[in-house]
């Protein structure tokens, strides 16, 4: 997984700079809207990315699931790090990886515009 499962700051091969590709932008998914993972402990969220906002299955039941698309569009918003961002039309990642990259301490350049050469704001 990238990063790692536990938001440690060790690098994974996906993370080295010699493995590091220049990907397409982010034009979103339906995370949330036509897909969802749900945990063993019966919590349900967007995707295996964006858990912020879980549903527990078993205290709401299925009914739970409507408020879904509204927490998967809440996560896909730029916040945090990414608020006001110039070059997000480019961002190659989803919002709720790039807090994942955030919170690892990863390079930014592994996730972000901002940290590739040529990237004017």
């Amino acid at each position: 997984m990238s990063p790692t499962i536990d938001d440690g700051a060790e690098s994974l091969t996906s993370q080295s700079v010699e493995h590091l590709t220049t990907r397409e932008p982010f034009k979103g998914c339906n995370a949330g809207h036509t897909f969802l993972p749900v945990d063993p402990h019966a919590l349900a969220s967007i995707c295996k990315v964006g858990r912020d906002e879980q549903i527990n299955l078993m205290t709401e039941g299925a009914r739970g699931l409507s408020r879904l698309g509204a927490i998967a569009d809440r996560l896909m918003l730029r916040t945090g790090g990414c608020t006001g961002c110039l070059l997000s039309e480019k961002c190659s990642v989803c919002r709720p990886l790039a807090q994942r990259y955030q919170e690892a301490k990863a390079l930014l350049r592994s996730y972000c515009r901002h940290g590739q050469k040529g990237s004017a704001a």
